[in-house]
């Protein structure tokens, strides 16, 4: 089960992100308040509206319920984020990965509150990715992944919360093998793919992972 949600960060190319949404063939897409400002431009319609609606265009709400979107409305005054509610939605869902569009960019504290839900969606035993028309994100923790790309791919692999131990990579120009990174190191910034697929692997620790793939669309 695979779901989208629209987040209210910014979303460069309109094109290029409803092609990703429209390929990967969602079984539902959750549009999260002001995040419905997007899907509108992108003419797409959600299974899901979630949020207290202070960031949706006025005139969205009746041009969605009388598509017979579902809203799910909540106060403003909460100590959830709409981010979060969409995530709770999606589990109730059975989602076995969860992709977030319109999740960067913006108000840099939403950004980085953002990326922390990866390790909360992942800690639900979900699979969480954040894409953009540009880069796609995901997460590693304890465990090696076949990563599918394009040749000349830039891939950058982050150490988040602590140090990463026993990092293998292959198939990348810069290959690892049983290596160390600090937390938030550069060391993993800008490798690049050899082929259209590579090899990540890290035995003790948890990372980003980000393609850069701007290139190849």
């Amino acid at each position: 089960m695979k779901v989208c949600i629209i987040l209210n960060g910014e979303i460069k190319n309109y094109d290029k992100t409803k092609e990703i949404i429209l390929r990967e063939k969602y079984d539902y897409i959750i549009g999260a308040d002001g995040g419905c400002n997007h899907l509108y431009k992108m003419n797409i319609i959600p299974k899901y509206i979630i949020g207290d609606l202070d960031s949706i265009d006025k005139d969205l709400v009746y041009y969605y319920k009388n598509r017979n979107v579902l809203f799910k409305t909540y106060p403003s005054h909460k100590d959830e984020t709409d981010s979060e509610i969409c995530i709770y939605l999606a589990k109730e869902l059975e989602a076995k990965r969860i992709d977030f569009y319109g999740a960067l960019g913006g108000r840099i504290d939403h950004t980085l509150a953002n990326i922390g839900l990866m390790h909360y969606v992942r800690e639900m035993n979900i699979e969480p990715r954040m894409i953009t028309s540009e880069e796609e994100i995901t997460t590693i923790k304890n465990e090696e992944i076949i990563l599918h790309g394009k040749r000349g791919d830039t891939i950058s692999i982050i150490p988040i919360m602590t140090d990463a131990n026993n990092i293998t990579l292959k198939n990348l120009e810069y290959p690892l093998n049983n290596a160390k990174m600090g937390y938030l190191s550069s060391l993993g910034i800008s490798n690049v793919m050899l082929d259209d697929e590579c090899s990540i692997k890290i035995e003790d620790g948890y990372a980003l992972i980000i393609r850069n793939y701007k290139v190849n669309l």
